[in-house]
C-alpha cells in the first residue's frame, strides 16, 4: 500500500495485470493498433517457420535429384511466399507506427490535462516534477507505453506460440535436446528478472541525477544567467557540479552495462550448451542414417530458431516484467493526481458586483510531512471591499495564509466561511473562478501577449487594450511592431520580444484586471524591483482595486500604508492588526520594522548607503 499526495492509500497491482489493464486501455483507445500487432504474431511465427524448412526443402530437391522444374517451382513457391510475408508484415509495421504517433500524443495531452486540473497541493510535493518529466518522456519521446509494449506483447506471443510448435516437431528427435533448450530458457529468465529488478529498484536514483545534470547544463548556457556565471567566475565550480553528477549517472550506467553484459553471458551460455549438444547430436543421426541431409539442415533451422525464441521469451518476459511497473508507476502518478470530488459540491455563483465576506475560523494548516503547523488558530474577518495588507518576515507563512485564501489548500482545523457558509460546501474550481491576482512567480509562456494574458475562450481586444492603458502599457504597446500578437520566449521563439521586470508586472495587472473578479490577491509581485517601482506599481494596484477585495503581501512596509488594516504575521499567528497609522502609535513590532526599513530608504535617496541615520 501507497500513500498519495490526497491522503489515500492505493494498492500495488502485480505486473500481470498492469499488462492486462493496458492492453485492455490500448485496445478501447484504439482496436486497430492492437490487431496490427496481432496480425504480426501467426505472420512472424510462419516466416520463421517457413525460413526453416524453405533451405531443408532445396536440399532434398537436390540431393533426390529433381527435376529443374521442381527445384525451380519450389524455389519460386516457398521463396515468393516468404518474400510475400515479409512485405506484408512490413506494410503492417508501417501502418501502425502512424497509429502509435497518435496514441502516444493522445496519452502525453491526457496527463498535461490531469496535470493542469489537479489539485494545487499535488505539485508542491517533492517527487512530482522529477515523476512527471519521466512518465511524460516515456510517453511523448519514446515509446515505452504504446509501440514499445505492443512490440513486447507481440514477440513474447509470438515466441510462445513458435516455442509450442518446436516442442512438437523437437519432441519426435530427442527429449534430451528439447530438455537442454527448455533448461537454457529457464536460466535466462532467472538472470534476467533478477538483473531486471535492479533496475527498477534503482531508476529514481539516476532520474534524479539526470535533472541536475539537465538543470546545471542550462544554468550554464542560458542568458538569465550568463551575466553571474562571467561576473563571479562560477563556470569552473559548475563545471565540477556537473562532472560530480556526471560520474555518478556514471556509476549507475556501468552497473547497468555489467546486468546487460551478465544477461549476455548467460544466453551465449545457453546456446553454446543447447546448440552444442544439437549439432552433436544430429551429426551423429546423420551417421548412423537415422536422418538425411534435408532433415539435418531442416532439425538445425529448427534447433537454431527455437533457441532464438527461447532468448525472445526470455528477454520480452524481462521487459514486460519491467513495462508492467513502469505501467505501475504511470498509474499511482495518474491516481495521485485524482481531481476533487465534484459530488455534494455546489458551485458558487455570485451576483453581479456583489463582493462576499470570508472568515477564518480557528484555522490552522500543517503540511503534509511536516512536523510542526505552518499556520495556527488563525481568527480573520476579510470585510467586503476591504484592503487588506499582509506583512512579515520571511517564512512567517504569508505565502501560506494566500494558498488558504485562494483555496489552493484546505485548512487541517477550522474553517474559512463565505458569507457565513463553509467554503468546502462549494466546488474549488467555481472559488477560484472569484479571485484574479498577481503573484510573485510570474507565468509566461512561450505564445503571444493576447494569448498569455487572455488564455481561455475569445478575446475581447478593445477591453484588453483598455487594460494594458490603465495599467501603463499604451507607450509600450505602441512600441511593439506586432502589438498583442507580439511573442514571449526569447531563446525559445524566434523573433521574441524581452520585457523588463516592471513591464512583465504591469502586464501581470492587465491580466489581473481583464479577469473581473470581486476578490484580488497580489502576492509579492514586486520583490524583485526597487522600492521606488514597486511604491508605483502599488499605487496603480490600489487605483484599480476600489470595486473589490484586495489582499497585499509584501515586506516592503511603506508599499502597503494606505491599506485599510495591515496584518503582521510572525511564526505562522497573526502579532498584530490595525491601520498603518494605528500601528506605529502602537510602537510595536510593526512600528520597530518599519522605522528600521525607513532609514534604508532615506539614505537610498541622499546616496548615503553604508552611512548611519540616528
Amino acid at each position: 500500500m501507497k500513500e498519495l499526495g490526497n491522503g489515500k492509500k492505493e494498492d500495488s497491482y502485480g505486473a500481470i495485470r498492469n499488462i492486462r489493464d493496458w492492453l485492455v486501455k490500448l485496445y478501447r483507445e484504439s482496436p486497430g493498433f492492437v490487431w496490427l500487432y496481432i496480425v504480426q504474431i501467426p505472420l512472424s511465427i510462419g516466416i520463421a517457420l517457413l525460413g526453416a524448412y524453405f533451405p531443408s526443402a532445396l536440399v532434398g530437391d537436390i540431393t533426390g535429384s529433381m527435376p529443374l522444374e521442381v527445384i525451380l517451382f519450389d524455389l519460386v513457391l516457398l521463396g515468393g511466399g516468404l518474400t510475400a510475408m515479409n512485405v506484408l508484415r512490413g506494410w503492417v509495421e508501417q501502418s501502425q507506427k502512424v497509429k502509435e504517433e497518435r496514441l502516444r500524443y493522445k496519452h502525453s495531452l491526457e496527463i498535461v490535462e490531469t496535470v493542469v486540473n489537479t489539485e494545487y497541493a499535488n505539485t508542491e510535493r517533492p517527487d512530482f516534477q522529477s515523476t512527471f518529466a519521466k512518465i511524460q518522456e516515456f510517453h511523448i519521446w519514446s515509446d515505452t507505453f504504446t509501440g514499445g509494449f505492443m512490440q513486447a506483447f507481440k514477440e513474447m506471443a509470438a515466441a510462445v506460440g513458435s516455442m509450442v510448435l518446436y516442442i512438437g516437431v523437437l519432441s519426435r528427435l530427442s527429449l534430451w535436446i528439447l530438455l537442454f533448450a527448455i533448461a537454457g530458457t529457464v536460466m535466462n529468465m532467472i538472470v534476467g528478472t533478477r538483473c531486471n529488478r535492479w533496475d527498477v529498484n534503482n531508476r529514481h536514483k539516476w532520474w534524479a541525477l539526470d535533472k541536475k545534470m539537465h538543470y546545471l547544463s542550462v544554468v550554464l548556457s542560458s542568458f538569465e544567467s550568463a551575466k553571474d556565471v562571467r561576473l563571479y567566475r562560477m563556470a569552473p565550480w559548475l563545471g565540477k557540479l556537473y562532472d560530480r553528477e556526471l560520474k555518478q549517472r556514471l556509476h549507475c550506467t556501468v552497473r547497468q552495462q555489467a546486468n546487460y553484459f551478465v544477461q549476455s553471458v548467460s544466453w551465449g551460455i545457453s546456446q553454446f550448451f543447447a546448440e552444442g549438444a544439437a549439432y552433436l547430436y544430429l551429426i551423429s543421426c546423420v551417421f548412423q542414417g537415422k536422418i538425411d541431409a534435408a532433415a539435418f539442415v531442416f532439425y538445425l533451422g529448427i534447433i537454431t530458431s527455437f533457441n532464438m525464441w527461447s532468448n525472445a521469451f526470455a528477454w520480452q518476459l524481462k521487459n514486460l516484467h519491467e513495462l508492467g511497473l513502469y505501467v505501475e508507476e504511470n498509474r499511482k502518478f495518474m491516481a495521485g493526481l485524482k481531481k476533487e470530488e465534484k459530488e455534494n459540491k455546489e458551485i458558487l455563483s455570485l451576483s453581479n458586483g456583489h463582493i462576499p465576506e470570508i472568515r477564518f475560523e480557528n484555522v490552522s494548516f500543517q503540511y503534509e510531512g511536516a512536523k510542526e503547523e505552518t499556520i495556527h488558530n488563525i481568527n480573520l474577518t476579510i470585510k467586503p471591499g476591504e484592503n487588506l495588507a499582509v506583512v512579515g518576515l520571511n517564512g512567517a507563512g504569508k505565502s501560506t495564509f494566500i494558498k488558504l485564501l485562494c483555496g489552493f489548500y484546505d485548512p487541517t482545523k477550522g474553517r474559512i466561511l463565505v458569507d457565513g457558509v463553509d467554503r468546502k460546501k462549494y466546488s474549488r474550481a467555481s472559488w477560484l473562478n472569484c479571485f484574479t491576482g498577481v503573484f510573485q512567480d510570474m507565468g509566461f509562456f512561450p505564445l503571444s501577449l493576447k494569448e498569455n494574458l487572455v488564455p481561455d475562450g475569445e478575446v475581447d481586444k478593445q477591453k484588453l487594450e483598455e487594460c494594458l492603458k490603465m495599467a501603463d502599457l499604451e507607450e509600450k504597446m505602441g512600441k511593439l511592431p506586432k502589438g498583442l500578437d507580439t511573442t514571449f520566449g526569447i531563446g525559445v521563439v524566434e523573433g521574441a520580444v524581452e520585457f523588463s521586470g516592471g513591464e512583465e508586472q504591469k502586464l501581470m495587472l492587465a491580466r489581473a484586471l481583464y479577469k473581473k473578479a470581486p476578490l484580488m490577491v497580489l502576492d509579492e509581485p514586486t520583490a524583485a524591483l526597487d522600492p521606488i517601482m514597486e511604491s508605483e506599481l502599488y499605487e496603480s494596484y490600489r487605483k484599480f482595486s476600489e470595486d473589490k477585495t484586495t489582499v497585499f503581501i509584501s515586506h516592503r512596509l511603506a508599499s502597503t500604508h494606505f491599506c485599510d488594516r495591515i496584518l503582521l504575521m510572525e511564526q505562522g499567528e497573526i502579532a498584530e492588526v490595525g491601520t498603518h497609522r494605528e500601528l506605529l502609535e502602537k510602537g510595536e513590532k510593526y512600528a520597530r520594522m518599519f522605522h528600521l526599513q525607513s532609514k534604508y530608504y532615506q539614505q537610498a535617496e541622499a546616496g548615503l548607503e553604508g552611512e548611519v541615520i540616528s
